[in-house]
């Protein structure tokens, strides 16, 4: 018997045997993080036939698994907030017309909030300078077309500055962080400016965006939409997954374009998921369709106003420019814009 090659038999044998149980591993593993992508093709073919049409390319496969995260919030959180930013104690807090504040630092920094989580930081409070005040997260890319790209090697500098600026008030707990998506330099004025957009773990917080100017490579100004507190508590829940939300955005768009009237004249189901036929009947105004949609986090205050909580939610954006945030775990609107 030729031994040696009944050795190399046995290691071909070994061999095939690990790579079949790799790829089924693989597999599993893969089933568990995707959901499956010819359900998705079904449902957006499903989908067109009622009248919705989504692009599929904008529909991730990767499963939603995200928690609940609970933030305790208190009067503080301003004061708290600004010392922070401004690496100095309050010197004044004033209150502001629409309810937020306006808080100065001993070292000269004025830090003002609003009640939707908007902020501006000025370093050295000058609040009227329009060249820093006109740049926004909206108006932030068709701005960056006019100027100047930044060098890498300062750009990485800038971001650094920046993100750490921003993740300040949680500390060592990176749950929460910032990512710089965008930036330019102003030859005009001088700034530079970079966009930052505020992350829970992998995902972003909706519409939560910093502008921060630089003036050379000192941060003078930064404003925008941001929760600047760490967390106190993370629950588990089961959460609705994207193919479930396109039915619900279904839903939800045909609500807004069939007239309450015409609703006493077709069953609930057809209501609900309307034909093509029938939506036609109802209002000759197609529904937008589907461009893209996105996992993120949406904000929501407890009762009494004394606890944040960020809910696990599924941002879809429309072809006519609307976009529309449902929470995932149960399918309710959040926001519609």
């Amino acid at each position: 018997m030729n031994w040696s090659s009944v050795k190399n038999l046995l290691i071909a044998i070994l061999l095939a045997a690990n790579l079949f149980l790799l790829f089924n591993i693989v597999r599993q593993d893969r089933t568990r993080g995707y959901v499956d992508e010819e359900e998705v093709y079904g449902a957006v073919e499903l989908l067109a036939e009622r009248g919705l049409d989504v692009d599929v390319s904008g529909v991730p496969l990767e499963k939603f698994n995200a928690p609940v995260y609970e933030s305790l919030y208190s009067d503080e959180y301003y004061t708290e907030a600004a010392q922070t930013l401004s690496a100095s104690p309050r010197e004044l807090l004033l209150s502001l017309p629409d309810g937020g504040f306006s808080i100065s630092a001993e070292n000269g920094t004025v830090v003002e909030f609003d009640t939707e989580f908007g902020f501006a930081y000025m370093k050295y409070g000058n609040s009227e300078s329009a060249a820093y005040t006109k740049i926004t997260a909206e108006n932030f890319a068709s701005e960056a077309a006019l100027w100047d790209e930044i060098g890498a090697s300062r750009l990485n500098a800038l971001i650094k500055r920046a993100e750490d600026f921003l993740e300040l008030c949680v500390g060592d707990d990176y749950i929460l962080s910032a990512k710089v998506t965008d930036s330019y330099h102003d030859s005009g004025s001088g700034f530079t400016y970079l966009l930052a957009r505020q992350l829970l773990g992998d995902y972003p917080v909706y519409s939560h965006y910093a502008v921060c100017v630089f003036d050379g490579d000192e941060l003078v100004y930064a404003s925008g939409r941001w929760y600047f507190a760490p967390f106190d508590e993370d629950y588990n829940t089961e959460l609705i997954d994207q193919v479930n939300i396109l039915f619900t955005d279904l839903t939800a768009l045909r609500s807004y374009s069939i007239a309450p009237f015409a609703l006493a004249d077709i069953s609930d189901a057809e209501a609900q998921f309307p034909t093509k036929d029938t939506a036609t009947d109802l209002d000759d105004t197609a529904l937008p369709s589907v461009k893209s949609m996105q996992a993120c986090y949406a904000i929501y205050w407890n009762a009494n106003k004394t606890a944040l909580y960020f809910i696990p939610a599924w941002q879809i954006d429309h072809n006519d420019g609307q976009t529309v945030v449902y929470n995932a775990t149960n399918g309710t609107v959040y926001s519609r814009n």
